[in-house]
């Protein structure tokens, strides 16, 4: 059996030697498997020809692809001619027109239009390439690579191993700083992080396309592994314009969104400070950690130090901005007028920390966390310098200090808390500073008989500056019915309210209220009317609800003149108008207002076409002098109050708010926000105006065009017109694509106090994407 099985693999090798053999295959178990749509044995079977669909396959599923296949036993070698591919059972794909394939070296050489495609999806075309298998490396000339990141980079020589994650550009020189001679004609390698779609076709090389930003380097090494980027003698280019030189720079690469190192610099001009360079430095402590910190130098002024740390957990979030300075060096400084401005040269500093956790079991079965510490040591520090970091904006008027724990358990709630609050805008220490401690808030909520019930108890100690103080106790019981329909009242909605609230607390030296010990109860009950009327057809829906609001609170309100409240339209339908539990409106009283909506659709059923408007108005049935001055709620007619909205094609938005006094004769509040696009141009304003309620009057516009080029053009202003003049202004272009920013700003702020004074800045900034921080050199000077 055995002498028969191997005289007949005898008589088919002679027979295919002799005379070929289409759609056929021979394995040779120690090498390398071949098919082929025909197979030639020549040089006593030495060589292997495979002609047609050709692929020769080892034992560790290493695939050779050809039109044609010379295997060479006695030199252990494979060559191939036409459409060459090579791929390994990593995932690595290897293409040319002809490979010469040492088998024992394990060593490719590939020949003409050749691209690696290695498994982590990075692409890399050569005109000639060397590549070692088992090590997954290899080197070649006139290099072209897509990188997974999108970026791209050029070279006329580059090494890759797949092993140690690094890509090398260039000579294998590592100090190649010592050769340059011409740093503008001897950069031969180049990076770009801008993405294009015409790099898999390579059509262009980086600068036919002209990118936003690259690099020209002569050296450029990308270590994946650490995902870093690492350029030697690098001209960086915009628009192929050489702009500046760096000997050595490295940056991470475009994956990377935390990375330890220093950030691009700063350059700033401040009118009270003079020149400013900073240079902040991220330092990635952890994946849950960072710390960002900037020193800043002033050329007139002592530095200043800004640092801001991050922490996150599964079940916590915490932060801290600081800042320090040892005060001003120069305290004799002149404003435009040769007045003094008034400084010392103590040292200041702000300090923000916060901490948001979630946490089970600590009193009921899940529970919130939140801590807050806000301190700045001056009123105007922040300002000055203008700090702006992700947490603090310069024009913060008030500092909050808490500590606040919400725990729950199904339809239950526990808040236990302190809170501390700093008024930056007053100086004197007595008035400045508030505080309720503690400050408890417990409630429940339940249904029965068809009714949704809130059960609610408040105590908190309360101090409202100097030595006004007060213990407060409150309980509350709120319900609210379904819709009810009465019988012969067909279409007419009712919703059923009640409240009552017992108040308690203990008075000292509070404006306006007694002293010691005081009991109130008040008894809510209201019932809300609403008879919605639709009309509906293919292209429009409209509605028209008039409603009706009726309500009585029994006891006698304090006097909450001084109070601040602007009322809007949903108030005249509102349990509690004043929003207080402490002090709510007494008395009978019945709202009233219509609301008509109407929406257009188009043929795929989208609104095209959206407008409201809505009126009402309070009636009393006594006047009520407790009441806030800016409320109109004192006569026992309020003024008329409403809104409007319209919105076309997302082209036009218009939203206003007013209140008309009861006579009709007197606009109280007008409050408009719009916003209009016409084509490439838009154009946004904000007017808000308060007479007789309040003393408020100012405008903001905001007029942007959007050229079709990356460029857009934006001025804005913002005025008082209360006091007749302008707060700020600002002209500003840019030009802005997918990884360049080029910014150009003029702008104005006028400040009048002892330490500000107006300012203007004119601001032009680069930004080189996705590094994000600007180059930003302040330009004031030239407009001084």
């Amino acid at each position: 059996m055995n002498f028969n099985k191997k005289f007949l693999q005898i008589l088919l090798l002679f027979f295919f030697t002799a005379f070929g053999i289409s759609n056929t295959s021979l394995t040779d178990d120690y090498l390398y498997k071949l098919e082929a749509d025909k197979i030639i044995y020549k040089n006593n079977n030495n060589l292997i020809v495979a002609e047609g669909n050709a692929s020769a396959i080892d034992k560790f599923e290493k695939k050779i692809f050809s039109d044609k296949i010379f295997y060479y036993k006695d030199k252990d070698l494979i060559i191939t001619e036409k459409n060459s591919k090579f791929t390994d059972n990593l995932g690595n794909k290897l293409n040319a027109d002809n490979f010469v394939y040492n088998i024992k070296d394990k060593k490719i050489e590939a020949k003409n239009k050749v691209s690696f495609f290695e498994k982590e999806g990075n692409q890399f075309y050569f005109d000639n390439l060397i590549y070692f298998i088992d090590f997954e490396k290899g080197y070649g000339t006139k290099f072209k690579s897509l990188l997974n990141d999108k970026s791209t980079v050029e070279g006329s020589f580059a090494e890759f191993n797949n092993k140690t994650k690094i890509i090398s550009i260039g000579n294998n020189d590592q100090d190649v700083s010592k050769k340059y001679i011409n740093i503008f004609s001897n950069n031969k390698n180049t990076y770009t992080p801008c993405e294009d779609t015409e790099i898999n076709k390579l059509k262009k090389t980086i600068d036919q396309r002209c990118p936003d930003w690259s690099l020209s380097t002569q050296k450029t090494i990308h270590d994946k592994k650490s995902k870093m980027v690492y350029h030697y003698g690098s001209l960086l280019k915009i628009k192929n314009v050489p702009i500046f030189y760096l000997p050595y720079f490295s940056h991470p690469d475009p994956t990377v969104k935390r990375k330890s190192g220093f950030m691009q610099p700063v350059f700033k001009s401040f009118d009270l400070l003079g020149q400013s360079y900073r240079t902040p430095y991220f330092w990635a402590i952890d994946d849950n950690k960072d710390l960002l910190f900037t020193p800043v130098y002033y050329s007139e002024e002592n530095p200043l130090f800004l640092a801001e740390y991050r922490n996150q957990s599964e079940r916590s979030i915490l932060y801290f901005d600081t800042s320090y300075t040892s005060g001003y060096k120069n305290t004799n400084k002149l404003d435009s007028n040769n007045n003094k401005i008034t400084r010392s040269n103590d040292s200041k500093n702000h300090f923000f920390f916060n901490f948001l956790g979630s946490y089970n079991d600590i009193m009921l079965d899940k529970s919130d966390i939140e801590i807050n510490v806000q301190r700045i040591s001056d009123k105007n520090y922040l300002k000055i310098n203008q700090i702006n970091t992700q947490y603090v904006k310069q024009n913060i008027s008030n500092l909050k200090n808490n500590f606040q724990i919400n725990s729950y358990k199904n339809s239950k709630k526990i808040g236990i808390g302190a809170e501390i609050y700093e008024n930056l805008e007053k100086d004197n220490n007595s008035e400045k500073y508030q505080y309720k401690i503690p400050a408890i808030d417990h409630s429940d909520y339940f249904t029965l008989f068809n009714q949704f019930f809130n059960f609610r108890n408040l105590f908190s100690g309360n101090n409202y500056g100097g030595d006004s103080s007060q213990l407060y106790f409150a309980n509350q019981l709120t319900s609210s019915s379904d819709y009810i329909q009465f019988p012969g009242f067909w279409g007419i909605n009712n919703i059923f309210k009640t409240s009552i609230i017992n108040n308690n607390n203990y008075n000292q030296n509070i404006l306006n209220q007694k002293e010691n010990l005081n009991n109130d109860l008040f008894v809510t009950a209201a019932i809300e009317s609403s008879y919605p009327l639709i009309k509906k057809n293919s292209k429009t829906e409209e509605n028209l609800i008039p409603k009706i609001f009726t309500k009585f609170t029994s006891g006698s309100m304090k006097n909450a003149n001084n109070e601040s409240k602007i009322l809007n339209y949903n108030d005249i339908f509102s349990m509690n108008r004043l929003n207080s539990i402490e002090n709510p409106e007494t008395g009978a009283s019945l709202g009233y207002g219509i609301e008509y909506n109407v929406n257009s659709r188009n043929e795929n059923n989208l609104i095209t076409k959206k407008g409201t408007f809505k009126i009402g108005q309070i009636l009393q049935t006594k006047n009520n002098n407790d009441m806030p001055n800016s409320s109109t709620l004192k006569d026992s007619k309020s003024a008329f109050i409403g809104a409007a909205s319209f919105l076309i094609n997302e082209k036009m938005n218009i939203n206003y708010e007013y209140i008309i006094d009861n006579s009709l004769n007197k606009i109280l509040q007008n409050s408009v926000n719009a916003e209009f696009k016409l084509e490439n141009n838009i154009f946004s304003s904000n007017y808000y105006e308060l007479r007789e309620i309040g003393s408020t009057h100012y405008f903001e516009g905001k007029y942007t065009h959007n050229f079709k080029n990356d460029i857009n053009f934006l001025t804005g202003i913002r005025k008082n017109l209360k006091d007749n003049f302008t707060e700020s202004n600002f002209i500003e272009t840019n030009y802005e694509t997918d990884c360049l920013k080029i910014s150009l700003n003029l702008a104005k702020n006028f400040y009048q106090n002892e330490e500000l004074k107006p300012t203007k800045t004119f601001t032009f900034s680069i930004t080189l994407k996705p590094f994000g921080s600007p180059i930003s050199p302040n330009l004031s000077s030239l407009v001084n």
